[in-house]
Formats: C-alpha cells, sequence, structure tokens
C-alpha cells in the first residue's frame, strides 16, 4: 500500500494532489453543458419526394421503387422500408449502429443523385436528412400583434430571425403563419388576344426583363483606371412591374405588362397557421445545430428575445409559446438536489454509528471532493450533466462512503489500541486495504460492463458506466451508544444463527432469487418511465383536400375546446408546420399548470383533452395526443 505510506508521510503532498484534482472539478463544472439526456446519434436517414397531384400507385412505381432499388445497395443497412401516399414519398433506411451515420446519409445522397435521371421530371428535388433528435424544435416563438400579416411577417422575418439566428449554437429558425410581400399579377385574356401576348412570352419577359446582369467594365484614363458596371434592372415595386416590356410589334408601341395584366402588391398564399391561445400571428420554429447543448443554447435565445421584445414595434409582442429546456432544468435542478440530500443523510448516519466527529468530517469531505474531482473526468470525455450522470454520481456516494467507512473502522481500532496515529493509519489500512480494493473492483466488474453495450441503450448508458467506477476510484450519544450495543448483539446472534442454519439461509437466498425473477417478469418495460412534465403534444389529421381556410376553423375550434379543460394554460396551434407542409395536419402543444398546484395528474388531463379534439374537430381522421418525447 505505497499510496497509504506516502500519503501519511507526505501529507501536504496529498492535500494538493486531492485540492488540485478538486480545483480541476471545479473548473470543468462550469464549463460543462447541460442536457437532459447524453447526446446519441441514430442510424436512421429519411427520403422525402413529393410529385403533386400524383396517387398513392403513382408515387411508389414512378419514385419509390427507383429509390429504393439505388439505395439499397448501400453497406450496412439493416432495415429499409418506405409509405406512399398522395403526392409524397418517404424511404426510411436503417443502418447498423456501428456505422457512421454522417458517411451513410452522404452514401443516400449520392445515390439519390444517380437516381434522379429515373425520377419524373416534374418531381421536387428529394430530401435527404438523418433522422437526429436535434432536428425538433427547442423555442417557438410567437410574433403577434395588431398590424397586418404582411408587416409582421416582415419584423419576424428581417428583425426576429436575423438576431436569433446569429446567436451561436442555433442551427435555424423557419417561419411558420407568415406570408411575405409578393407582387401578384392577374393576366387579363381578351388583352392578351387583343396585343397578341400570349401567357409564355409574360412569363419569360419577367424572368429576363427584371434581372440584375453584369454589364461588364468601364476603362478611363487610358485604362488607368476602371469600374465595374451593373445592369439594375430588377423590379422592385408594382409600379415598375407595370412598365416591363412583355412584347414587341412591328409598327407599334411596345406591349408593357400593365397593357395585358392587374398588378398587385399583396402577400403570398397562405399555407400554413400558427395561433397561440386562439390569437393569430407568426411562429418561428428554432431548431439548434446537431451535438450543441440544448440549455445554453435556449438560454442565449430567451436573453435575445428579451432584447428584441424592447425593439418591437407599439401594439407588437413577442413571446415564447414552447421552451423544452425548461423542463430540462427542473429536472437537473430536482436531480441535483437530491444529490446534496443523499450527501447530508449520509454524513448523519456515518456519525449516527460511527460516534466520531473526526470520521464524520473525513467522510463528509472526501464525499465532495471526490464528486467535484470527477467533473474533471466530465470535462475530458465532453460529457453533459444530464439524468444518466447524475445518477452514477448519486450511486457513487454510496460506494464511497462504504469504503472510508470500512478504512476509517479499522483505523479508529488501531488508535483504540493504544498506538500512534501514523502507525494506525498505516497498518489500519494495510489490514483493509486488500478488502477495500478487491471492493472496487467488484463495482468495476458490475458498472464497466454496462458502458459497453450494444444498441441504443448502450450508447444512452455508456456515461454512466464509466461515471459511476470513476467516482468511486477517486475517494446525545449515551442512548445511541446503548442502542449500538443492542444492534451489535442482535447482528452478533443473527450471524451465528446464519451459520448454524446455514442449508435453511441459502435455501431461503435461492427463493427470494425465484420470487424476485417472478415478479420482475411482471414489472412493465419501456425506453423511460412515464413523467408529469406538464405538458403535452398532439397531432389531427383533417381530410385529404382540406384546404387552409378549414384548417384555420379546426384550429380555433380546438384552442376554444382545450381552453375549456381545468388547468390548461397555454394551447399553441400550428398548421403546415410539418417538413411536407401539409395544411390538412395540425399539430398543438398544450402547457399545464406545475403538477404541485394541482391534484389530477398530467394522462387525466390527456384523456380529457382526447375527448375535448374529437368534439372540436369531428370530420378528423386521426387524432393523437402524447406525451413529449424524452429524445
Amino acid at each position: 500500500m505505497w499510496l497509504v505510506n506516502v500519503s501519511i508521510r507526505r501529507p501536504v503532498f496529498a492535500v494538493m494532489v486531492i485540492g488540485g484534482l478538486t480545483v480541476l472539478g471545479w473548473l470543468s463544472l462550469g464549463r460543462l453543458g447541460i442536457d437532459l439526456f447524453p447526446n446519441v446519434e441514430f442510424p436512421y436517414v429519411a427520403i422525402s419526394g413529393t410529385l403533386e397531384g400524383a396517387s398513392p400507385d403513382t408515387v411508389e412505381t414512378e419514385i419509390t421503387d427507383i429509390i429504393e432499388s439505388n439505395v439499397n445497395t448501400i453497406s450496412g443497412i439493416k432495415q429499409l422500408k418506405s409509405v406512399s401516399s398522395d403526392g409524397i414519398s418517404q424511404v426510411f433506411i436503417e443502418f447498423e449502429l456501428e456505422e457512421k451515420v454522417d458517411v451513410k446519409a452522404q452514401d443516400v445522397r449520392d445515390k439519390v443523385n444517380v437516381a434522379r435521371k429515373d425520377l419524373p421530371r416534374d418531381i421536387d428535388p428529394p430530401i435527404v436528412e438523418k433522422v437526429d433528435p436535434d432536428a425538433a424544435p427547442i423555442l417557438s416563438v410567437m410574433i403577434s400583434g395588431e398590424a397586418s400579416i404582411r408587416d409582421i411577417t416582415t419584423f419576424a422575418d428581417e428583425v426576429v430571425k436575423e438576431a436569433i439566428q446569429r446567436l451561436p449554437g442555433v442551427g435555424s429558425a423557419k417561419i411558420v403563419g407568415g406570408r411575405k410581400r409578393a407582387i401578384r399579377i392577374w393576366l387579363d385574356a381578351g388583352r392578351m388576344r387583343a396585343y397578341g401576348a400570349t401567357a409564355n412570352a409574360v412569363v419569360q419577359a419577367i424572368r429576363t426583363e427584371r434581372a440584375d446582369l453584369p454589364g461588364g467594365r468601364l476603362e478611363v484614363d487610358g485604362a488607368r483606371r476602371e469600374f465595374g458596371v451593373k445592369t439594375k434592372a430588377e423590379a422592385k415595386s408594382a409600379e415598375e412591374f407595370r412598365k416591363l416590356v412583355v412584347a414587341f410589334r412591328e409598327n407599334s408601341l411596345p406591349t408593357r405588362l400593365e397593357d395585358v395584366a392587374r398588378i398587385e402588391d399583396g402577400t403570398e398564399d397562405e399555407r400554413t397557421y400558427a395561433a397561440l391561445n386562439g390569437r393569430t400571428g407568426v411562429s418561428l420554429e428554432i431548431r439548434r445545430q446537431s451535438g450543441r447543448n440544448t440549455v445554453a443554447v435556449a438560454r442565449l435565445i430567451r436573453a435575445e428575445v428579451e432584447k428584441l421584445k424592447k425593439q418591437a414595434p407599439p401594439g407588437m409582442q413577442i413571446v415564447i409559446a414552447r421552451d423544452v429546456s425548461r423542463f430540462i432544468e427542473s429536472s437537473i435542478s430536482d436531480v441535483q438536489h437530491e444529490l446534496v440530500i443523499a450527501m447530508g443523510l449520509v454524513v448523519l448516519v456515518t456519525f449516527f454509528f460511527l460516534l466520531s466527529w473526526r470520521a464524520t468530517l473525513i467522510v463528509a469531505t472526501a464525499i465532495p471532493t471526490s464528486l467535484i474531482a470527477t467533473f474533471f473526468v466530465f470535462y475530458i470525455f465532453g460529457f453533459t450533466i444530464n439524468l444518466l450522470t447524475l445518477l452514477a454520481l448519486t450511486v457513487a456516494i454510496g460506494l464511497l462512503v462504504d469504503d472510508a467507512i470500512v478504512v476509517i473502522e479499522s483505523i479508529q481500532r488501531e488508535v483504540d489500541e493504544g498506538k500512534p496515529r501514523e502507525i494506525a493509519a498505516a497498518e489500519g489500512t494495510t489490514r483493509v486495504g486488500l478488502a477495500v480494493l478487491a471492493g472496487t473492483f467488484a463495482t468495476l466488474a458490475v458498472f464497466v460492463p454496462i458502458a459497453f453495450m450494444s444498441g441504443i441503450v448502450g450508447r444512452f448508458f455508456f456515461q454512466y458506466g464509466l461515471l459511476t467506477p470513476a467516482s468511486a476510484m477517486s475517494r446525545i450519544l449515551k442512548p445511541i451508544e446503548h442502542f449500538h450495543h443492542g444492534l451489535d448483539s442482535a447482528y452478533g446472534w443473527l450471524v451465528k444463527w446464519a451459520i448454524t442454519l446455514r442449508y435453511v439461509v441459502v435455501l431461503l437466498a435461492l427463493g427470494s432469487v425465484v420470487i424476485g425473477g417472478y415478479y420482475a417478469r411482471k414489472v412493465p418495460t419501456g425506453f423511460a418511465n412515464a413523467a408529469d412534465r406538464s405538458e403535452f403534444l398532439g397531432s389531427i389529421d383533417l381530410p385529404l383536400g382540406t384546404g387552409v381556410g378549414e384548417a384555420k376553423a379546426a384550429a380555433k375550434s380546438i384552442q376554444e375546446h382545450l381552453a375549456k379543460i381545468e388547468h390548461v394554460r397555454d394551447v399553441f396551434v400550428t398548421a403546415g408546420a410539418n417538413s411536407q407542409e401539409k395544411v390538412n395536419r395540425l399539430d398543438l402543444y398544450v402547457s399545464i399548470t406545475p403538477k404541485q398546484q394541482r391534484k389530477a395528474t398530467q394522462f387525466v388531463l390527456m384523456d380529457q383533452a382526447r375527448t375535448a379534439l374529437k368534439a372540436a374537430v369531428s370530420n378528423a381522421t386521426k387524432i393523437s395526443v402524447a406525451a413529449v418525447p424524452w429524445v
């Protein structure tokens, strides 16, 4: 036990080593990210293609089958499945867990590009993307006010979106419910016949006449100086559009766009919709960059939103409709609170049984120093503070206390026999050192294999499996005394009884294993337990062919019915916000009062929401209400 002897002979050295590790851990703590779970990449790639107006059969034969036959040659595919619906083809590829999803996604893109020549000419370019939990929005910022939807959209796009997208860690910000400025051109068939103009000629003229084109360079002073020349012909107002020349006729004036059409300075077609508590506005669906910390990015966005509120025009409001980071912060805070309680209880129990302030102080010092030093391991391996890593630290407290109490009790016995403290520390530690090492290595044997489990679950428990052994490695009295004596006597009698009737004890142990295994099979299984997050999601599919007007009416009906449910605080409804921008698909997010302020559980309220949605949208083809997914 050379380390023990060195620590006893060189106490300053031992204190500096522990102090150095503690300082490194404390500095690392401020640089660690906070998340709900470890960052795990899923080996899934999705391909989506759109062909307007095509039937499912046509989509399957003209798009899906062609894409499948091309991507099926990629190595490492575990499962390949597809869905063909009206106008939309979706192909989902699951790769083996050992494959690098970034490399495989690029392979899929290459194969899809090869297949482009065999796909219909009218198809939109197929979209290839990884199925990434980071792709889900982490915040939804709602902008509403008394101004027109065009002005709100302009402010959301040019001010709010630009400010948020500049923040570090923000991946994208998608506008939902906005309608940008658009110049509408209404052709007059009678005038077009009179002027001999065709629709194709008008379209071609608009494309060619309103373009900024390079005009070469202008050399002056004998080529001593030169200037770039640019033809500025892009029309920006309705009046400029009216003056565009669309045709020339011999011996006549040129035909301008105002001669054959009516020009209107309006807005885009309404294809998406967003409303918070019945108030229509423009929503920004904000996504983080892949691998970036959710809580850190969300905090930057919330701070920026507070600044943007001061810049907003009078009458315009900016609110955060959805924020998934708040549950993460609350969950981590709860676990940290339980961790502190566990440390306090360990110190009290240690004093209760050892009856020594000195020994209790040693335990109380060993726990925080070992745990804080572990944060240095967090930083080295790139881990985050999440539920699993904090769970590992909570388990490590018990392991640390076990080793500390065994060593301290052995040293205390040597001191009680009259030996000097230095000799007692050396001999006491040597006596139980092998047992302590055996216990520590047993801990390694149990927890380290967890880090190397296969499958998605193994990826999640990797940090847990490494941090638990890492933490373990970095390592009124009279009535109580009567209680101790009684406990000691009872324990001695129990040990003698167990030795005398050892066969009975073995049978009882085997019986407990059998009974435990029987009831273990009855315990429900799942990826994560059902938690009351005070929020839930919903989706409503309207019949195919439903327009945006009917979708808006359904959204208003949904908000009115859900608002009648007790404890419902906010109802955020969007239409056309999905990747395919289908207006017949409504997505909703409902926040309810915190669980501490209500007796009804979230799942009871979700059942009430299902009933309310059926009454609100009776013609819906599908209604789904589910808890917010953990991943």
